[in-house]
């Protein structure tokens, strides 16, 4: 008799794909009976057409045990599910107008945690400009957080995954691996805590923790590449840079990706931190996720005309070879294993 397959046999990746396809097929007569509403499934967000553009509508969730950290104060879990919402904004271009956030809340959580928790929420509504609008609280045996962002972007100045052409450069809008960093630092064991103070600068330790714990969405850089009409397709890197690419890859039409391991932007004690918890360079840099940056992907000719209104870092270009391919630091190519962080993953 065999046995029943699991969703945790397929992962999150293979989950999204069967609800997009059997949404799509369900669907089929509506996106063309209703053209306000653009097929954007598969994307960071969903577009609503409106008199003026487009209401750019998201919605992420996030679990106390697989989501936050014991590190993690209640403060900097209503930040972060601010932040998680919103950087899919961003990826559109859009701009934050307003956000819903639904609550589960276990019983025995104190008053003053809940305080900290709305504090975070309303702090990070302030640092994007975007103000909490609307939610729901419920009970729950852990933390639940669920957020839902909206924002408005032009027509013509939406940004999505599909539309990446062969020559298209590809960019990333800060270093990557810091958030990896912090993780692997606070998560480890004592012993090797102890290592990583002796060895490593008490001001890194600080900003890897810092920028794990309290992320930043890239709302100011997604505002100019989508108003810069150079910019051919985004996302933004949440789990990791290499699962990021694929997702690029799978929405494009006819194109190949290749990167060059050595122009990826990371910091010099990132490989440090690597040797101390047993982490290479790359599982950190090119796997884990958490940074919030955007991948982009930009007209090879106005290259220098974006640089002059946003800082980013070249990582390598768009091709037609139909693979997602990473050159290494002796100059040989080879293709880049699929992978990065997903729920339910096998």
């Amino acid at each position: 008799m065999s046995k029943e397959p699991l969703i945790s046999d397929l992962g999150e990746k293979k989950l999204i794909d069967i609800i997009i396809e059997k949404a799509r097929l369900c669907q089929k007569d509506y996106f063309s009976s209703h053209p306000q509403i653009r097929d954007s499934l598969g994307d960071d967000a969903a577009l609503i057409e409106t008199d003026s553009g487009y209401l750019v509508s998201t919605s992420d969730m996030l679990l106390q045990e697989t989501h936050f950290p014991p590190q993690m104060t209640h403060r900097q879990m209503g930040w972060k599910i601010v932040t998680v919402n919103v950087s899919d904004l961003a990826a559109m271009g859009a701009q934050p107008k307003g956000i819903l956030i639904s609550m589960g809340l276990p019983r025995n959580m104190t008053v003053q945690e809940f305080q900290e928790l709305v504090e975070g929420i309303l702090e990070a509504c302030d640092y994007y400009g975007t103000p909490l609008i609307g939610g729901d609280t419920n009970e729950a045996p852990q933390i639940v957080l669920n957020g839902t962002a909206l924002g408005e972007v032009s027509r013509d100045k939406v940004l999505m995954k599909n539309s990446a052409r062969a020559g298209d450069l590809i960019v990333v809008t800060g270093p990557l691996g810091l958030a990896a960093a912090g993780f692997e630092i606070f998560l480890s064991g004592d012993d090797t805590f102890e290592k990583i103070k002796s060895a490593l600068p008490a001001e890194f330790i600080d900003e890897a923790v810092k920028h794990a714990l309290q992320p930043r969405a890239r709302i100011k850089e997604g505002n100019i590449a989508s108003e810069s009409n150079m910019v051919t397709s985004c996302t933004d890197i949440t789990d990791g840079l290499t699962s990021e690419l694929y997702e690029l890859l799978k929405a494009g039409k006819g194109i190949g990706i290749r990167i060059y391991n050595d122009q990826i932007p990371t910091h010099a004690l990132i490989e440090e931190v690597g040797d101390i918890t047993g982490k290479t360079r790359d599982q950190m840099v090119l796997y884990y996720g958490e940074d919030f940056e955007l991948l982009l992907t930009v007209k090879k000719d106005e290259i220098h005309a974006l640089k002059e209104l946003m800082d980013f870092y070249v990582v390598g270009e768009v091709t037609d070879s139909g693979k997602v391919e990473i050159v290494d630091k002796e100059g040989v190519t080879n293709i880049l294993p699929p992978g990065g962080y997903q729920h339910l993953g096998g």
